[in-house]
């Protein structure tokens, strides 16, 4: 970690909604790492005991327990703990729920989003805000990579909910300059993930219980999968430069889409009792999304670091430890 970065990051309050999930808390643990001090507001009832993060982490991080969508409970929290940077990750993240439960998705991830851009619009501490959206966002396109300039236009309940948190922090930071950046990321996979609808954590569950692993599409579906430890430095830089970019969105991706199976075929190479069966029952979902994330290598100076078998390999030690 660089002397700017910890320079940054040093006794800085930093709020983190949905700080208690896969990617929130890998981003809280690290931020602790560099001397921030983190708070966390989550619905669940704790931070999660098999993470990424230490022991060490956890004893730092200040936990709330509450929702995005209780402007009582944001206003409070941003007051009390001063807080001058967010990353707002907090959101139904699970697509199947999403599809299950479309309003309640809408109100998790666009009202929470405009509850929270609100309070701090009126919050003097908050200097930047760093929202959470997704590759997901685009919808679907006939022309990829997606590149930033490409239409929002999520049609189905989850892709639709990114579409409208992304389009509300862009109104924010034009209509009322609140210094605001967006993320869309891929697939984000790594140790740490317990979110088993998702196809790594639950090809890696499917190989310990040594059971077979339904695919629900034909396995040529092809995304962005970027590991864990490079989404967190995506966040880290895009919060360091906030400022510069106010109302800007970035990719963040690994510009090496891979399709369902090659992922399957590299996890089975370090996880080999792996069985799966193609079903080829998905319907309504997008067959290819990917990133161009050269604007994000040109102004911010990221770029994936971790190849993805690599990540799987690290990603497999994690499952390992956890299953035994």
């Amino acid at each position: 970690m660089g002397v700017r970065e910890r320079r940054f990051w040093k006794n800085r309050s930093v709020l983190v909604t949905g700080g208690a999930g896969f990617i929130g808390y890998a981003l809280s643990s690290r931020l602790t790492k560099l001397g921030a001090h983190v708070t966390v507001l989550d619905v669940k009832s704790s931070l999660p005991r098999f993470s990424l993060g230490s022991l060490d982490a956890r004893k730092k991080i200040s936990y709330i327990r509450g929702s995005v969508t209780s402007k009582k409970t944001v206003d409070r929290v941003l007051k009390q703990k001063k807080i001058k940077t967010i990353f707002h990750l907090a959101a139904e993240a699970i697509v199947k729920r999403a599809n299950e439960h479309p309003a309640r998705t809408l109100e998790a991830n666009a009202k929470g989003t405009w509850i929270l851009l609100e309070a701090a619009r009126n919050a003097r501490s908050v200097c930047e805000i760093v929202v959470a959206s997704s590759d997901k966002a685009y919808g679907a396109h006939d022309r990829l990579p997606y590149r930033e300039g490409a239409a929002l236009r999520g049609l189905n309940p989850y892709d639709c909910s990114k579409s409208c948190t992304d389009l509300i922090a862009q109104m924010y930071a034009h209509a009322f300059h609140l210094p605001v950046t967006i993320a869309r990321c891929g697939n984000v996979y790594g140790p740490g993930d317990t979110h088993w609808t998702r196809l790594v954590p639950d090809a890696f569950r499917s190989a310990a219980a040594n059971r077979v692993l339904d695919i629900r599409s034909d396995g040529t579906f092809r995304r962005d999968w970027i590991y864990i430890d490079d989404i967190v430095e995506a966040y880290l830089v895009l919060g360091r430069e906030t400022r510069e970019h106010i109302g800007e969105a970035f990719n963040f991706g690994n510009n090496k889409p891979l399709s369902v199976l090659q992922v399957l075929s590299h996890i089975q190479k370090v996880a080999p009792s792996l069985r799966y069966e193609i079903l080829d029952i998905a319907k309504n979902e997008i067959r290819n999304q990917y990133l161009d994330s050269r604007k994000a290598a040109r102004a911010l100076r990221w770029k994936a670091r971790v190849s993805f078998k690599g990540g799987i390999e690290k990603t497999a030690a994690w499952y390992n430890t956890y299953f035994s």
